[in-house]
């Protein structure tokens, strides 16, 4: 596959205006759906994922050859007979269009609708024990391995990025030590970023699973020549990519939390914030906690004041400062 960072100094004069669906290869239609659809790196690599998932299904789809019929086929069998959600059966009919639009194929033509999205569920979240116990808890016998697990653990619920995609585009240069501040990007806004400062024991604690000792300690026993300047890095010494993540990190932590997903920490540091400036103000600081988390409208940050209110009663303290806490 073509390494889509590549594309950054493509010629968009050499990018033909619709591809042969019979020739074009996945690779040209991801250089079409970012030159010609302006699509994301991150969105178009997904995409790309559910596209070969759907080109080797059971029932698959044939992009050499698209047919309203036999992506209808596909799509009904995946949501009668596999009982999938309506956020997968979204991503795949988003995925579909990235490719008739590369074909220059009329949507008009296309017509499908996916079922509604289900009505808003309550958060699930660990209460903050369990997010004590899962930053220390013992997940491998290689101590980097479990270190690599334990720290991301912590940054991930202190910072509340966006997991596991803001995570692994995180570099040691975007984690300024000196100034106590961290450097995001954020691959879903086009590359954006957004700065933030972190407690100081997050950053520099020297008995805590800080930023600090992580640069300092733990990434330097598998660096080499194929880690870059990536903040997070596999046992082998590579950046840890997002699918890696998910299947790393996620099966380990579901034997302390069965429910964990990556996203669930930034659900909980949401919370959390919010819960902290109600102790702190008396007030609810939603434009604060959405300034943090890089919301773009403020109606997403007041999805979690419901929330909020309501783990406040369970755990009326600072989620931060007991998570910090020794074990």
């Amino acid at each position: 596959m073509v390494n889509l960072d590549d594309l950054l100094g493509y010629n968009r004069l050499d990018c033909p205006i619709t591809l042969n669906p019979q020739v074009a290869s996945f690779d040209d239609v991801a250089i079409h759906a970012i030159l010609r659809q302006r699509l994301t790196k991150s969105t178009v690599e997904k995409r790309l994922r559910y596209a070969r998932f759907m080109e080797n299904h059971q029932v698959p789809v044939d992009f050499r050859n698209p047919s309203h019929v036999n992506f209808i086929r596909h799509m009904d069998y995946r949501e009668q007979i596999e009982h999938v959600g309506q956020s997968a059966l979204s991503h795949e009919w988003k995925t579909m269009k990235m490719f008739l639009k590369a074909y220059g194929i009329p949507l008009t033509d296309w017509s499908y609708k996916p079922p509604p999205c289900p009505h808003a569920k309550a958060r699930i979240i660990p209460n903050p024990n369990i997010v004590h116990k899962m930053v220390h808890h013992k997940y491998c016998k290689d101590e980097y391995e479990n270190a690599l697990i334990q720290y991301t653990l912590m940054h991930t619920f202190m910072i509340g990025w966006r997991n596991p995609s803001e995570t692994c585009v995180m570099t040691v240069d975007d984690v300024k030590l000196d100034e106590g501040i961290l450097v995001i990007t954020e691959p879903k806004k086009s590359g954006s970023s957004r700065v933030i400062m972190p407690e100081k024991p997050v950053m520099l604690g020297k008995t805590r699973k800080s930023f600090k000792n992580w640069i300092e300690k733990w990434r330097p026993r598998v660096a080499n020549q194929h880690s870059g300047n990536a903040l997070y890095l596999r046992p082998d010494g590579r950046p840890i990519e997002i699918s890696q993540y998910r299947m790393f990190i996620t099966r380990h932590v579901r034997t302390v939390f069965p429910e964990y997903q990556p996203y669930v920490s930034r659900h909980w540091c949401a919370i959390g914030r919010l819960i902290k400036t109600k102790l702190e103000t008396k007030n609810f600081d939603i434009y604060d906690v959405k300034d943090w988390l890089g919301h773009e409208e403020i109606q997403t940050t007041m999805t979690y004041v419901r929330d909020a209110k309501q783990y406040l009663q369970i755990a009326p303290y600072d989620w931060f400062r007991f998570i910090l806490k020794r074990r």
